[in-house]
């Protein structure tokens, strides 16, 4: 029989605090006699200006990892993996060196002279995620062969360390979970923006504010009542210290992850259905809040050369478009998921459109109104 598990989401802005509460759960997890394993996406996903199809690919392999890690820790110890069930792992890659098989080219990385595409550095740098969470198993001593039944028999709680911002990247989470029978929880640390940049400026690697400006744009903060799947959560505020009490509210949350793991999907059809549906009402949601700040740009530069009646019917022409431009945008999302239900929903390329159109609409808007 399998131990008890959970995976445990950590989100919030860079500097709110997550990776010291994560450390403090975790040596609390660990003085019960618990197993645990801490993922800290920063350790993993390597530091770089990556276009968004890279960084994509990297978070991809994290859960990649993790759902290998889940399948071969929650295994029977006589379970024997098949080729056909390990399909995450069987792609023909080497942690030492030795030959790799990408992109259908053999080619060995030992310092010979080779030229790589683009494509082909990602899939290696992804290589790098894989090598980088096998040694962080290692170095936190968490081995997925069981070699003594009471090291079998103890909880295992797994604790994801990342800003997640968008619901869809826990959602993501939330799914494998699902899919291997174990708890889910989340925790998002409540931080002011002011106090993020503050802190995030005396880092050793601070994050460029512009970044950590945007990430607050898009955070989206757990919505039990919008999204069901999220009611085993907590917000806390890490303005100052999180008070002990808080934390033992985490370890109970912890418990009641482990003591009612979730049922895995019987059908698969409608759960991609619900969950294309659920990535379809994120992206809108993200739309609104990509149109909404367009619109506070555009006034703010309009402010200033024209008059304050100018300003007025601009401001109310500009509202009325992004309720219009919403509108169509959401008609047009929910009857592709009716018509093509087959087709994933491109989040990024969708509000790359959003923006480009809107942007479009807005400057004709603010021709007619200041040229007038």
């Amino acid at each position: 029989m399998c131990p008890a598990a959970a995976l445990c989401v950590l989100s919030g802005l860079p500097a709110a605090g997550k990776s010291r509460l994560a450390r403090e759960l975790r040596e609390r997890a660990q003085a019960r006699g618990w197993r645990t394993l801490l993922v800290t996406y920063d350790d993993l996903i390597p530091a770089g200006d990556w276009r968004q199809s890279e960084w994509k690919q990297y978070r991809k392999t994290v859960l990649m990892c993790l759902e290998r890690f889940l399948h071969q820790t929650l295994s029977d110890q006589t379970h024997t993996l098949s080729d056909q069930t390990h399909t995450l792992c069987d792609q023909t890659h080497s942690l030492s060196g030795q030959t790799h098989t990408l992109s259908g080219q053999t080619h060995t990385l030992s310092g010979q002279t080779h030229t790589l595409s683009d494509q082909t550095h990602t899939l290696s740098e992804s290589d790098g995620v894989w090598m980088r969470f096998d040694r962080m198993q290692q170095q936190q001593s968490v081995s997925h062969t069981h070699t003594h039944t009471h090291t079998h028999s103890q909880p295992l709680v797994v604790l994801l360390d990342d800003n997640f911002y968008y619901q869809s990247m826990r959602y993501q989470i939330q799914q494998l979970a699902r899919k291997y029978g174990v708890g889910f929880c989340q925790v998002f640390l409540q931080c002011p923006l002011h106090v993020c940049l503050q802190r995030n400026r005396c880092r050793p690697q601070p994050v460029p504010d512009e970044v950590l400006l945007q990430m607050c744009e898009r955070m989206e903060p757990p919505n039990e009542i919008r999204n069901p799947w999220e009611q085993q959560s907590l917000t806390l505020d890490s303005t100052e210290d999180i008070a002990d009490g808080h934390i033992q509210k985490l370890m109970d949350l912890l418990v009641s992850a482990l003591e009612n793991p979730l049922s895995p999907v019987q059908d698969e059809s409608k759960q991609k259905e619900a969950d294309r549906r659920l990535c379809a009402s994120s992206a809108l949601h993200q739309a609104d809040q990509t149109c909404r700040r367009l619109v506070s740009q555009t006034v703010a530069s309009a402010r200033g050369q024209a008059s304050p009646d100018v300003m007025k019917a601009l401001t109310k022409a500009l509202i009325e478009l992004k309720t219009v431009f919403l509108q169509e945008l959401k008609k047009d999302v929910l009857h592709r998921v009716s018509v093509f239900p087959e087709e994933p929903v491109d989040v990024e390329k969708l509000l790359e459109d959003v923006s480009t159109a809107f942007q479009r609409r807005l400057h004709e808007i603010l021709c007619k109104h200041t040229t007038a």
